[in-house]
């Protein structure tokens, strides 16, 4: 398997080592007026870690891993769970009353 060109052996070292720093960067892609959607800004912390890597910390297979970063993949919300668990995050679904 070979490295995204976007992959950072020092931001992957990071990424694995310390929750702290997994949260803050995946926030810091999302946040502002134009910051990522939570799928794209996973995408990027993927390929910024390495999918080998981000597999080992969840649990996941590399392949369904790959497939989510290529966009073939679009996982459900248990999944979406499963991705953000190391980071110490979880996804929440509102429903409001419509205007």
């Amino acid at each position: 398997m070979r490295r995204s060109k976007n992959y950072d052996i020092v931001i992957s070292r990071e990424l694995k080592l310390s929750k702290k720093y997994r949260r803050g960067f995946l926030e810091t892609l999302m946040e502002g007026e134009d910051g990522f959607s939570l799928n794209k800004a996973l995408r990027v912390t993927i390929e910024s870690m390495g999918v080998k890597e981000f597999a080992k910390l969840t649990g996941q297979a590399p392949s369904n891993i790959v497939d989510f970063v290529k966009g073939r993949r679009h996982p459900k919300q248990s999944t979406l769970d499963k991705y953000l668990k190391p980071f110490g995050l979880k996804t929440v679904l509102h429903v409001v009353k419509a205007a």
